[in-house]
């Protein structure tokens, strides 16, 4: 009961707490080096996993057209949007880029119509709503109410494309799972991911930048704590989410790290939390109760 919506939560919270270790430990390094090394890290993680302990997962079979597109999900969803991801945070910032991410779920939920003939209810599409209206409250106003926008167009559309991407990669995902366990899933799609990110590092000439991630003991925490929490862990919750609800709905629950992240800062880190942040994780509780 509400396994989908439980773990997509779980799976926001996971990387919420991955993108806080990375925002503290992972300055100074290269984004293409931190995103390929995570990957290749949770890649043998989740091997090793299903090789020890889930064996009986390798029995399942696979058509071709489910392993195309979890790869596919796996390659729009990792290696293409997560780079435009980046890139729009170092060109328009943070917080417009993240006002931008938020179209996701909309973009998930025409979609899903569209190619899955997914029928959200009017309590779904108020809880998306208001959900999404609380995420954008917390970006928008959390922290400072000076949002400025920065003016380049290239972060714009790099915003827009993740936004793409993420949505992209959630439908994927949907379509390629069919009766496929949650954990070979996820090693397929982050095979696809994978491909591509290493495509990506090569033609950006990035190798240098992972042998000084990798040779630095902080580069290796972050690595770590970055695949095993936010890639693995987070990633098979996600892939259980968008298997047992709706696309929509689990693309929703996934994109609250924003809120999520507010106890975080104030308790751990001591940051002083706005009334608007309040107000914004007040409206997400109620969002996500009318979305279960």
């Amino acid at each position: 009961m509400f396994i989908g919506e439980i773990t997509a939560l779980m799976a926001s919270f996971c990387w919420t707490i991955s993108s806080t270790i990375v925002e503290k430990k992972g300055v100074g390094f290269s984004a293409v080096a931190m995103n390929v090394t995570r990957q290749i890290v949770a890649f043998l993680a989740i091997g090793l996993i299903i090789v020890f302990f889930n064996r009986s997962s390798l029995s399942t079979s696979l058509s071709f057209r489910g392993a195309f597109f979890l790869a596919m999900s796996g390659l729009i969803g990792f290696s293409l949007g997560d780079s435009f991801l980046m890139s729009a945070f170092t060109r328009i910032g943070a917080q417009i880029t993240l006002l931008i991410y938020t179209i996701s779920p909309v973009l998930t939920a025409v979609l899903g119509r569209i190619f899955f003939g997914e029928k959200l209810t009017p309590r779904n599409i108020v809880g998306m709503l208001v959900v999404i209206g609380a995420i954008m409250l917390v970006i928008a106003k959390g922290g400072s109410s000076n949002l400025k926008v920065k003016g380049d167009p290239r972060g714009l559309l790099f915003a827009f494309l993740a936004s793409i991407g993420q949505a992209l990669g959630v439908l994927f995902s949907k379509a390629g799972l069919e009766n496929i366990p949650a954990l070979p899933a996820t090693e397929i799609r982050l095979l696809g991911g994978l491909v591509g990110i290493l495509v990506i590092c090569s033609i950006t000439k990035s190798w240098p930048d992972v042998k000084r991630l990798l040779t630095s003991r902080q580069g290796i925490e972050v690595t770590m704590s970055n695949a095993l929490i936010g890639t693995t862990i987070g990633v098979v919750l996600s892939m259980l989410a968008i298997k047992y609800t709706k696309a929509a709905v689990a693309s929703t629950l996934m994109t609250m790290s924003p809120v999520m992240i507010i106890p975080i800062m104030y308790f751990y880190y001591r940051h002083k939390v706005s009334r608007y942040e309040v107000v914004g994780a007040v409206l997400s509780v109620v969002g996500v109760a009318l979305l279960v």
